[in-house]
């Protein structure tokens, strides 16, 4: 992919112009940014009730900085409020995915790219770079790849300017995407299996959520004409404790009838709770909790199919299938050089500029292109040393984290 052109009659610079600007970048004084002062925003106990009697959470915020990052959305957007707030609507509101990190990053058998809806709302695109940019320094250092992580931010940012300035050219898929497809059987028996195995660990009476799931329901037959009636009865249902920033919501896996009786085309079902968002103080308060389904739509390349709400007893639920294959990258397993994470970062750079300007209808106007374009251009400076502060504020408090832990003696500190 050819990088993006300077526009307009600006100069070519000179390597050595380059290189001093890198320099100049790395060694920017702090008092180009308004500092705050570091806050406890990702300081958790060991001992916290909400990690009670969830032993493989607490292990999984133990084994890495990043998956300590991962339990952080929330708290971790209104940091980068704080951080970039001076700039204010110099910030071009768009669809954020809200969540975006190296783990979001699913290869499925309908496609590839960032997933995983709960946290999408609009806002400033900064939210998206930022957390994905911190996301890749902590992969690099988990794997120990001190240069990489530079380059890979080199990336994001170039794939951004691509996605907002060329969204028509084609991207080349990266090696490891090829890679995980290679090892898709295809195969909608295996996926049944896998849902089984689940409902066998929580099962749930599925007449225990059979009045909350009607209205699901009569949308999806509403929407898709000549579904025989019978395409959503439920016919086995479980809990689902799978994820780590989703570990403590209330989630359901289900097996429903699918197209005939037959057992072997049943579709699998996943029912998510819906987070409330007003912690985000730089987000949009006023938008509900189809905010996921318009996620879906708008910044995935192929969407969860029978995309849905359900209300169940005060909450709201997405509920979305699974399709047959589907796995998220992992980052000490799916990489296999450094290069990798920096393709992976070109890719989701690309997605989140195609994505961020688009509108609920019609075609994506050029001048919101532009504009977008434009601010991130102008602001990546800035944007790179948010990244920076919050790398360092997210490893030291899960250093902070592990102390404690090994003090209070946590079993899975040791």
């Amino acid at each position: 992919m050819a990088p993006a052109r300077a526009t307009g009659g600006m100069l070519r610079s000179r390597p050595w112009m380059r290189s001093v600007a890198a320099v100049a970048l790395a060694l920017a004084p702090t008092c180009l940014v308004p500092a705050p002062a570091r806050s406890g925003a990702f300081e958790l106990s060991p001992r916290d009730p909400r990690l009670e009697g969830r032993p493989d959470l607490r292990e999984r915020l133990l084994g890495s900085a990043h998956g300590y990052f991962r339990f952080f959305a929330a708290p971790f957007a209104q940091r980068v409020c704080e951080q970039l707030r001076d700039l204010g609507k110099d910030l071009s509101e768009v669809n954020l995915h809200g969540d975006a990190h190296v783990e979001q990053y699913a290869v499925t058998s309908l496609g590839r790219g960032l997933t995983d809806f709960d946290e999408a709302t609009r806002g400033p695109y900064a939210l998206d770079l930022v957390r994905f940019g911190v996301s890749l320094q902590l992969a690099a250092a988990e794997r120990g790849w001190g240069k990489e992580a530079g380059k890979s931010l080199d990336a994001l940012f170039k794939g951004y300017r691509e996605g907002l300035g060329k969204p028509g050219s084609p991207i080349r898929t990266p090696r490891v995407v090829t890679r995980i497809r290679e090892t898709f059987h295809y195969d909608h028996a295996e996926l049944l299996r896998r849902a089984d195995a689940i409902l066998d660990e929580t099962p749930v009476p599925p007449e225990s959520l059979d009045p909350h799931y009607q209205a699901y329901v009569e949308q999806r037959l509403h929407e898709w004409s000549g579904m025989p009636a019978s395409f959503f009865r439920l016919k086995r249902a479980g809990r689902l404790r799978l994820g780590i920033g989703s570990a403590l919501d209330e989630k359901y896996l289900v097996r429903v009838e699918g197209w005939t009786d037959a057992p072997d085309d049943d579709v699998v079902l996943e029912a998510k709770e819906v987070r409330d968002l007003a912690g985000v103080s730089c987000t949009r308060r006023d938008m509900g909790p189809d905010r996921i389904l318009t996620a879906n739509e708008l910044i995935a390349y192929e969407p969860f199919p029978f995309s849905g709400l359900m209300e169940k007893e005060g909450k709201v639920l997405w509920v979305h299938a699974w399709p047959d294959d589907y796995e998220e990258l992992g980052i000490p397993t799916s990489f296999r050089e450094a290069e990798e994470l920096r393709e992976v970062a070109f890719d989701v750079g690309v997605q989140l500029g195609r994505a961020h300007p688009k509108p609920e209808s019609g075609p994506t106007r050029d001048e919101d292109r532009r504009a977008v374009r434009a601010a991130a251009r102008r602001h990546e400076r800035r944007l790179r040393y948010a990244i920076r502060e919050l790398t360092g504020e997210t490893e030291e408090a899960w250093r902070a984290f592990r102390a404690a832990a090994v003090e209070a003696g946590v079993p899975e500190a040791r």
